[in-house]
């Protein structure tokens, strides 16, 4: 018997990206009938996090990231997409980068779209998973916690994962906020300095 899951609440996302990173880990994620385990994230702390877009206080850009928590934060870098959700509470601009998913369910309509038929490399970073799940820039400021579309919902937690530097950024990089669920296919294997918790 199959056990219906939740869609994540907005309390969920109300916490430090510290602790919603890591407890996203398992979670579900849905997009149409496109839907993967969330198996890699990234947080990022706000205005005092040197690698944050926050950094710089609130723009026409971050307004998301200022708004309540639970809202999908989804910005262009060179021509990748890349898909985050405001963490916090309104007026404090946390956020956590989803790196990496392993996909469930609409395996076929990834692999037309990435043109990769490894399904290992389907969703293993932050463009391909928004390329595999058709997730674009009109989705930016979406309620990821409303059940529509995108969104998550709970999932089972990884037996084991690691704790890890973050990846491509050069500020605050060795600050040890990438999760990764131990065993799966991520953006980055973990490094010298991982942590399995």
């Amino acid at each position: 018997m199959t056990v219906a899951r939740k869609t994540l609440l907005r309390s969920f996302f109300a916490r430090s990206p510290e602790r919603v990173a890591e407890d996203l880990l398992g979670a579900v994620f849905v997009h149409g009938r496109s839907i993967g385990t969330v198996v890699e994230t990234e947080a990022y702390l706000g205005e005092f996090d040197p690698a944050a877009h926050a950094r710089f206080g609130q723009t026409a850009r971050t307004r998301v990231l200022y708004g309540r928590p639970g809202f999908a934060y989804v910005y262009q870098t060179r021509h990748h997409v890349c898909l985050n959700v405001a963490t916090s509470v309104r007026g404090t601009p946390g956020c956590v980068l989803i790196r990496a998913l392993r996909p469930v369910r609409g395996i076929a309509a990834m692999r037309s779209r990435r043109g990769v038929d490894d399904v290992w490399r389907l969703a293993n970073g932050p463009a391909n998973l928004c390329q595999a799940f058709d997730v674009r820039l009109i989705h930016d400021g979406v309620d990821l916690t409303r059940g529509a579309g995108p969104f998550f919902r709970e999932g089972e937690p990884p037996t084991s994962f690691y704790r890890d530097e973050r990846i491509g950024i050069s500020r605050a990089r060795r600050w040890l906020l990438r999760f990764l669920s131990a065993g799966e296919a991520v953006s980055r294997p973990p490094g010298p300095r991982a942590r399995l918790i």
